[in-house]
């Protein structure tokens, strides 16, 4: 028998050259610092004191002599022969093997029913082995002078060490023929530390086995390395592996029997489970042919319940339980099984989104965005950012955002309008752009972004024209975020309302290097019809000193563009007034160019005075909704800018109402702003809206078509609307009956024909 790894590391502390009173000392001094009591007698032959040396160092006990004294002895000894050396190694040998037979003997093995006794007895064995081996080292240290010999070294079989384990795997199988227990035993030590890391991996909050992590198995502080490697030398290696496969499938399919319960609580316990057994194998199953049980264990556990697993993923989403969801799609994703985990998510992801869109529309993109920064954050946390995951949410979001044709789009823009108002006002500038990111990856989504357009650029003119907006930077920011993703052709219109504002600052500057001296402080903006919303002219009789100063400006753009001409909005316009109100005083009122129209009624009033409805539309010639509107924000409005009282009191306006300036103005602010009504758009206003964009649309697609043909000459049919499509894709989704109609027109108009 070939050494053990205990002769060979003793090899290299063994002094085995001759002489050296130093060497001699150093080797007493150890055996004096062994702690075993000392026997009386001291004149026994060498050899038969050696024999009584190892009974105590062995077994623990008296020694029959010093260690020096006794070691001194048997260096000074002389072997004459090989005879000699292989006498004294053989009751060297046969003395061991009376201590191991005596330590063995008080190990007697429990009924191999009995599991955890079983396992009680295999960590005795072990120990047992390994105080041996510890103890044994002394004894080479004290025989040195005998097993030095030549002839110990030219007979390698005769390690003690491999003789003391062969004499402990005779007792163990021959004797006790304990090898059942010894394999039970393995394996029940092996299933609870099973049951204690599966314990801390269901409740985190759990304290830890006393001197044991989570990472204990790993360690060489554990037991089972030993204990399986003890087996392996006794030669019961592949038995005892196949008992740890065989119980290891037995623990997943019990595992996997607790599926007709709740599944959610047992993702940490499952994860757990394959992770420890895929950790485990490298020594568990290194000394059979069972590497392959964990991947057995995670069919049983995953592959085979794929379906059932990720039937809780709805439940853990709406629970937040981030946790158990990176242990659910950690279990897939190494099974390879994630088809079923995006089917799920996908599903859920648009059911709740459907349910979003068919919501109130005050509060529809508001959750929306909420629900997608849930899904992103979800993604990050609890799916590490997986790919296929990410396109499955993406593609549920493109089919419930466009379930409602153009209502999103349209909210989207209002909502946009709303935060790109207030501003600064209610977050910060960083707050306002993370937020605008968020509303312009939600219009990614959308198919009719043409349509978004439209209403993003009937909000945008109001906010430029009424001075709303509450930051230049962030409007500019949102323009080339839109110009990014959707191409300058997108964004062409809104610049160009922005460089009108500009040039319209010029304007005003020149107009007033001409000096013309006007009462009050007047301030035109130019737009670019084309460029800009369409927007209903309304009738206001205004101030003759007002019509004066527009007719003023009038003749001055002429003599700056002869060739165009002026049309006046004043739906659009706003001033500030100041007005004296009696007993509530002066103050300035920041009002539409309607509102002023109505209040320049009251001039010259007295108090108490009353100004009937028919008056006030006689005077301020608006029409009936108009005016209604306008007099509703001056004195049905909030408290402290109900400049007007209205009799009787109410919410509604009606013909026969009469309006007096109130003097019991509660506002302790010398400026007051007043907005208007705010009307929701007509029936009529978004059938007329949707139908420019439709216009615009065939245009589009003409436009795309002419640019192709000019650049291709001939092109198949396919290719072309491939090519358009491709081109489009990114301001609306091309339908099939719209791209026909469009070349259907381009060959009405002899632009294209078809080649036969």
């Amino acid at each position: 028998m070939p050494p053990g790894p205990l002769a060979a590391g003793l090899a290299t502390l063994l002094p085995h050259d001759a002489g050296g009173d130093e060497r001699k000392t150093k080797w007493m001094k150890l055996f004096e610092t062994q702690g075993v009591a000392l026997e009386g007698g001291g004149g026994a032959p060498p050899l038969r004191a050696l024999e009584g040396t190892i009974s105590a160092l062995m077994l623990g006990g008296a020694r029959p002599r010093a260690l020096q004294s006794l070691y001194r002895d048997l260096d000074d000894t002389s072997m004459h022969s090989d005879v000699d050396t292989e006498k004294a190694y053989r009751r060297i040998a046969t003395q061991l093997k009376r201590c191991v037979e005596e330590r063995m003997g008080a190990l007697a093995p429990p009924a191999a029913s009995d599991a955890a006794a079983c396992g009680a007895w295999a960590l005795a064995l072990r120990d047992v082995w390994c105080e041996c081996v510890e103890r044994l080292e002394r004894v080479v240290q004290l025989a040195e002078p005998v097993l030095g010999s030549a002839w110990y070294k030219r007979h390698a079989e005769h390690d003690l060490e491999a003789l003391c384990f062969e004499h402990v795997k005779q007792q163990v199988l021959k004797v006790m023929r304990a090898e059942d227990v010894l394999v039970q035993g393995i394996v029940q030590l092996v299933q609870d530390a099973r049951d204690e890391d599966e314990a801390r991996a269901q409740d985190p909050a759990a304290p830890a086995a006393k001197g044991q992590d989570a990472d204990a198995l790993r360690l060489p502080s554990s037991p089972l390395p030993s204990l399986l490697a003890l087996a392996e030398r006794m030669g019961i290696g592949r038995r005892l592996g196949n008992a740890l496969a065989d119980h290891a499938l037995q623990h997943a399919e019990g595992l996997a029997a607790l599926y007709t319960d709740a599944i959610g609580p047992l993702l940490p316990r499952i994860a757990a489970c394959l992770a420890r057994e895929r950790r485990w194998a490298a020594w568990m199953y290194a000394m059979s042919d069972q590497a392959h049980v964990p991947a057995k264990m995670q069919a049983i556990l995953v592959t085979q319940h794929a379906d059932a697993l990720v039937g809780t993923l709805p439940a853990l989403i709406e629970t937040q339980d981030t946790a158990r969801m990176l242990h659910l799609y950690t279990l897939v994703r190494d099974a390879r099984r994630t088809a079923p985990l995006r089917a799920a998510l996908g599903q859920y992801v648009k059911d709740k989104g459907m349910r979003l869109v068919q919501g109130p529309e005050d509060t529809l993109i508001s959750d929306l965005l909420e629900f997608q920064h849930e899904m992103h954050a979800l993604l990050h946390d609890a799916f590490e950012g997986d790919a296929e995951l990410n396109h499955a949410i993406r593609d549920s979001f493109e089919v419930f955002v466009n379930a409602r044709d153009s209502k999103p789009a349209e909210l989207l823009a209002r909502f946009a309008d709303a935060k790109l108002r207030a501003g600064n006002k209610i977050m910060s500038d960083a707050e306002l752009e993370a937020c605008m990111t968020q509303v312009l990856a939600l219009f990614r989504f959308m198919h009719d972004k043409d349509m978004f357009e439209e209403f993003y650029k009937r909000y945008f003119a109001k906010r430029l024209l009424l001075s709303r907006s509450a930051s230049d930077d962030a409007e500019r920011s949102m323009l080339l975020k839109l110009k990014s993703e959707c191409g300058p052709d997108f964004t062409a219109k809104l610049e160009t309302m922005l460089k009108d504002m500009q040039l319209s600052d010029g304007l005003m500057a020149a107009y007033a290097e001409r000096g013309a001296a006007l009462p009050f402080d007047f301030e035109v903006s130019v737009l670019t019809q084309a460029h800009w919303p369409t927007f209903p002219e309304a009738h206001a009789s205004l101030p003759q000193p007002m019509l004066d100063a527009m007719d003023g400006f009038a003749s001055f753009y002429k003599t700056c563009h002869s060739g165009r001409t002026l049309h006046w909005r004043h739906s659009l316009g706003f001033l500030v007034v100041t007005a004296d109100l009696g007993k509530a005083g002066v103050r300035e009122l920041h009002i539409s160019t309607f509102q002023a129209a109505v209040l320049f009624v009251f001039n010259g009033w007295t108090p108490g005075e009353t100004v009937s409805y028919a008056d006030i539309s006689a005077k301020t010639g608006l029409e009936d909704k108009e005016l209604k509107r306008t007099l509703q924000s001056l004195a049905c409005g909030t408290i402290p800018t109900r400049v007007l009282r209205k009799h009787p009191q109410g919410r509604d306006v009606s013909d026969t109402d009469t309006f007096s300036l109130n003097e019991a103005l509660k506002n302790e602010r010398r400026r007051i702003r007043i907005n208007q009504i705010q009307h929701k758009d007509t029936k009529e206003e978004q059938r007329s809206t949707e139908e420019r964009v439709f216009i615009d649309r065939e245009l589009i697609l003409q436009a795309a078509a002419m640019r192709i043909l000019k650049a291709k000459k001939v092109i198949k049919h396919a290719e072309l609307t491939t090519e358009v499509v491709q081109q489009i894709k990114n301001r609306f989704a091309v339908d099939a009956s719209e791209l026909k109609k469009a070349f259907e027109r381009l060959i009405e108009k002899d632009w294209v024909y078809i080649v036969m």
